[in-house]
């Protein structure tokens, strides 16, 4: 008798809060503010809405969950039946958004629907309950939000060496530059997103030649999320840089293109001394199709190892991410040292560190005195720098006398989460 009632209940629920026609379109043009929000349920129809887009203006289109609703967005030209965007998870969390910046006036036609047809989370299973007649789905609630932007189409702009541009990307689109081509150079092109507060733009750089064919392409090497495009120059040719926002995100931006400059051609074994400075940058890797290596290797110099072998064994390595006059063009190298011996197998580590000098920089303090009576290891001792997690940018290199404290912090931070001891059992 209880099972029944709490059916009943459910369906007398359910009644109540559905729309009495779901699948009916509903008109929204009698609103007239920039922003327009509307409630909606849906409870397995699509729930259908048209609305116009009046011309040289775009259109965002948000839908916000207000349950457990897990919206899927479509958006048609309503008079043609055209698709013009479909989004699952374009807003934030699971929310829906699209954004339309055609510059004519259209008719749109939105539907609102939920992802696998059934509402979403851990507790979806208990919003279904089976019939003999069928399956109903509990209602889910959501509200449509309507904003018009100001939408300035952008013509293809040209740029040039130490050249700056800025612009508006509504989603989906592409913002084009030219830039005239000097073979052997270095093209550096910066995509930075406005700081202002809601910009939601995630900026993505490409860059394709004259043929069209794209030769290279940027997500994350900037700062945060921002682009940093290197390339160099194969031929004097045409090449356009384009713009735009990862997976649809919309926002203001700044493009820039760096001072004109020669690339610097990096060896994968280099010297360096005690008391001296090395310094270099970290890439994707060649492999990668990268400017810049992934990893470098360093060997001591002859100075340095005569030291050793007199006693001077007691040294620090040390890698930081090299400072920047220009945070556009600045790292996000995250250093990571390495230090080991070359075999015929490749390189072996002895010991690396990720943040022992602080402030994500690395440090190795060692006695070198006790492989200092042995020829072959000081000669095939080795120092390797990298990026931790694949980051990349410039860095400072040193090695300096005397064993330096590793940052007091993070030692207290390698002690605490050491694992502990395995202790055996004696035998019985």
């Amino acid at each position: 008798m209880r099972a029944g009632f709490v059916m009943a209940a459910l369906l007398a629920s359910a009644a109540m809060a559905a729309p009495a026609a779901a699948q009916q379109v509903r008109d929204l043009d009698h609103e007239e503010s920039d922003t327009r929000v509307f409630n909606g349920i849906y409870d397995g129809e699509p729930v259908l809405f048209e609305v116009s887009k009046p011309a040289d203006d775009a259109m965002r289109i948000d839908v916000f969950s207000t349950s457990e609703l897990d919206p899927v967005l479509r958006v048609y030209n309503a008079e043609s039946g055209d698709l013009l965007v479909e989004d699952d998870d374009g807003g934030e969390g699971l929310n829906s958004r699209a954004v339309i910046s055609d510059t004519v006036a259209m008719r749109l036609r939105i539907e609102v629907t939920s992802f696998a047809g059934d509402v979403a989370g851990e507790d979806a299973a208990a919003d279904v309950v089976e019939e003999a007649a069928g399956t109903f789905i509990a209602p889910g609630t959501f509200d449509l939000r309507l904003t018009t932007l100001d939408y300035d189409p952008q013509d293809v702009r040209a740029v040039s060496w130490n050249s700056e541009e800025t612009g508006q990307i509504f989603g989906g689109e592409e913002h084009l530059f030219t830039f005239p081509g000097e073979e052997g150079l270095l093209l550096e092109v910066a995509m930075v997103a406005d700081t202002d507060i809601g910009n939601e733009l995630d900026p993505y750089l490409a860059l394709r030649d004259a043929s069209g064919q794209t030769v290279a392409e940027d997500d994350d090497g900037g700062n945060d999320l921002n682009s940093l495009l290197r390339y160099v120059m194969t031929g004097d040719e045409t090449y356009t840089i384009v713009a735009s926002g990862l997976s649809g995100s919309v926002g203001g931006y700044t493009l820039r293109v760096g001072p004109r400059r020669e690339p610097t051609v990096q060896a994968p074994l280099q010297v360096v001394a005690i008391g001296d400075s090395a310094t270099g940058r970290i890439g994707a890797g060649y492999e990668n199709g990268d400017l810049d290596p992934s990893s470098i290797l360093y060997q001591l110099s002859d100075s340095a190892l005569s030291a050793i072998r007199d006693g001077g064994g007691e040294v620090t390595v040390r890698m930081i991410a090299a400072t920047s006059d220009d945070p556009d063009f600045a790292n996000s190298l995250d250093p990571y040292l390495e230090l080991g011996f070359d075999t015929p197998l490749g390189f072996a580590v002895v010991e690396s560190d990720d943040d022992g000098a602080g402030d994500l920089n690395a440090m190795i303090p060692v006695d070198l005195s006790t492989i200092a009576g042995s020829e072959e290891l000081l000669d095939s001792l080795r120092i390797k720098v990298s990026g931790l997690g694949g980051s990349v940018g410039n860095y400072v290199l040193t090695v300096t006398d005397g064993l330096d404290p590793v940052e007091a912090d993070y030692e207290d931070y390698l002690e605490s989460s050491a694992a502990p001891a395995v202790v055996v059992p004696a035998s019985s």
